[in-house]
Parts: C-alpha cells; structure tokens; sequence
C-alpha cells in the first residue's frame, strides 16, 4: 500500500515568502529569537490577525516535513496541516470549518482570552487520508499594537482512538457476553424440557457475533497501524449480501425494521478483499440502521457500471449538517462519548486500501444515500472517479 505520512508530503521548490508575512516574521524573531519557541515540545506557531502563520518552531517543521521553510509562512492552519477541507477552499473560509476546534481556538484568541479546544482533522497527504485528533491551545499576543495568535498543537490521536476502541470493543462484547449468559442460565433452567432449541440458537448466535467483533477489531487496529495486508480475490456479491443478510436477521438493531438488497447484475462479482469489503458494509447498514425510526426501511444496492461498482446504502433519515460535516473524523459520533469509528473506518478501509471512494448526500426529504465507489478489478483497471 502506498504509505504517507505528514513527513512524507512533497512540496514545491520555489515556495515564496510573502512580503507583508516576512516582515512580521523579522519583527517576531527580532524581538523574541527563536529559543524559546523551539524548547517548546508541542507544535507550535505565531498567526497574524489574518491566521496566516508568520512564525513556528523546529518541532512543527520536523512533524510536516517541508524541506524549504519558506512553504509554511503565510498558510493558514488547516491548509498547514493538509486538512481535507482545504482541497477546494481557504482554511477557515469553508461552511465545513464552523466546527472546526482549531478554529474556535484562534477565534477565541483573536478576542483576547485563551482558546482551549480538541480539533478532529481529516488529512489528505497525496491521496491517502489520515484522521487526526489534536488540542488546541491559542493565547492571544499583542506586539507593538500588532495582534497575534500563539497555537500549540498536542497530537492526542493516539489517546482518543485507543478510549474509543477500548470503549467500543468492550461495551459490544459485554453485551453477547451477558446474553449467553442469560442463554445459558435459562437453558439450565430448561434442561428438563424439550425446548431448548430456541436458546441453543441463541447462544450460538452471541458467540458468532462476539467472533465477528473480535475480527473487526483487529481489523481496525492492523489498518490503524499500517499492518493490514490487502487480499484480493473473487468476491460474489450475492454470497456478501447473503452473509450480511444473516448476520442482521437476529441483530438488535435491525428489530421491526426492514433491510432490502438488490444488484443489476445476477452474477455480480469483483475483485476486492473481502473481508474489507464485508466490514465497510457491514459499519455502513449499521449506522443506517440506528437512524432509521420503528418500521422503516434500509436499502443495499449494488450497480456495476463499465470498470466500477458502487454501493449505495440508503435510510430515509436526514442528517443535520452540524453533523455531516464531521461525519468521517474518527472521534466525532452523535450517540454519545467514545464512539464514532464506523464512517471513519469506512473511508480509510475504501480510499486507503480498496483504491475507492466513499461520499454521501442527505436531505430530510430524501433521506441519506452513502455511497462506495470500488474498481472491479484493481489490478486490471484504473479506478475512475
């Protein structure tokens, strides 16, 4: 798999300074030197009013790996650190940046208190996108009746994707964990009779669940850490429709609810792993379901088209667009603290190791469409967007 970090980005050689930022950066090094700013550990830069960076320490260079400095006077923070939502605008001039915790920071600090925020970021280094946590520190600075901003930048992603994992993991293993449990008690109590079958599938229907958790676990964690190997191979798409249909049959979430799964092709098969194919579908129709109300009704959909296939997972929810703008960060979740890896890890499973796409619209309306663009054979074609 192609591997890029934040060091590993590739810059332009004729980065310019610009003027009015060069001037600020002379004055801020003249009057302060750069000592002090370099024994500081965190990522940390100087904004003008404008929330250009004018000034930065060693730790921040080393971290986004640009080989001529001059690259990262005058860019504005998100643009610095490759956030996703930079790519077609200005950091800070997107409707996408209102909930941005970098942002709110340097707000704060631009009105004269100390901002203390936790930004999720979504970076795109040469096409492999990476999911950040940090906090954000900004404390405003007067030179000269010259306003300014100081930012430090501590990388707490480690932290917060380990809490969610833990949190995750552990609350959905204790619950099959607690209905074999109850299985097996009654089943004690039913010894005696004939019908036990009903438990006994029970029973065995929380240890197949409690499997497929534990895989999915180490699934997330070897693709977390750039350990997950890709597997390609023929992939039948009704027998991944046929498996995902059994596995949600006895599932709590899917209770007085419908799913629906349709193809355009009778012998639908790509070339993919499947094992991440199933999980992207799998987290997918999970958060489909959650949204969907008592009696409503969750579409699968597979479409191939030319040298593509694409998936369309629909409910008739809506999503806010507070919330559709953090949708893909790894911490961000609307059920609550310490979840919130479901369409993360769809996005890093599709675009880091399937060579595909995921996007979604959503309208109250028309409910919410996810979509997963995969070639039908990575090794045969080129994936066209």
């Amino acid at each position: 798999m192609n591997d890029k970090s934040l060091t590993e980005k590739t810059y332009p050689e004729n980065c310019q300074c610009p003027p009015k930022v060069a001037a600020q950066h002379k004055q801020l090094k003249e009057r302060f030197g750069t000592a002090l700013i370099d024994s500081v550990p965190n990522l940390s830069f100087i904004t003008n009013k404008n929330r250009e960076v004018v000034f930065f320490n060693k730790a921040l260079v080393e971290t986004i790996g640009y080989d001529n400095e001059n690259c990262i006077f005058g860019q504005r923070p998100g643009e610095l650190l490759h956030c996703c939502n930079t790519q077609n605008n200005q950091c800070g001039e997107s409707s996408l940046c209102n909930q941005c915790g970098a942002s709110l920071a340097i707000e704060t600090a631009i009105t004269g208190q100390v901002g203390d925020e936790e930004c999720m970021l979504l970076s795109n280094v040469d096409g492999l996108i990476k999911s950040y946590t940090f906090k954000v520190t900004a404390a405003p600075l007067v030179i000269d009746d010259e306003p300014y901003c100081i930012v430090h930048l501590t990388d707490i992603s480690d932290r917060k994707n380990k809490e969610i994992v833990e949190k995750l993991f552990l609350h959905d293993l204790l619950n099959a964990v607690n209905g074999i449990v109850n299985a097996g008690t009654l089943l004690k109590e039913e010894a005696a009779r004939e019908s036990t079958q009903e438990l006994a599938d029970m029973i065995v229907d929380r240890a197949f669940f409690m499997t497929n958790e534990i895989n999915a676990h180490r699934l997330f964690v070897s693709a977390e850490n750039k350990q997950l190997e890709v597997h390609y191979e023929p992939v039948s798409i009704p027998k991944i429709f046929e498996s995902i249909s059994k596995f949600f049959s006895g599932n709590p979430l899917a209770k007085d609810k419908n799913i629906t799964l349709t193809q355009n092709i009778e012998n639908f098969e790509i070339t993919t792993d499947k094992r991440i194919l199933y999980r992207i579908l799998e987290n997918l129709i999970k958060n489909a379901l959650e949204a969907s109300p008592i009696g409503g009704t969750v579409g699968i959909k597979a479409m191939q088209k030319k040298d593509t296939a694409t998936f369309t997972i629909t409910n008739q929810g809506g999503i806010p667009l507070t919330v559709a703008h953090q949708i893909f960060k790894r911490s961000f979740s609307t059920k609550g603290k310490g979840r919130g890896l479901g369409t993360y890890s769809v996005k890093m499973f599709t675009e880091n190791y399937l060579s595909g796409r995921v996007w979604f619209d959503s309208s109250n309306e028309d409910g919410t469409n996810f979509y997963v663009k995969l070639p039908v054979n990575p090794n045969e074609n080129s994936f066209e967007d």
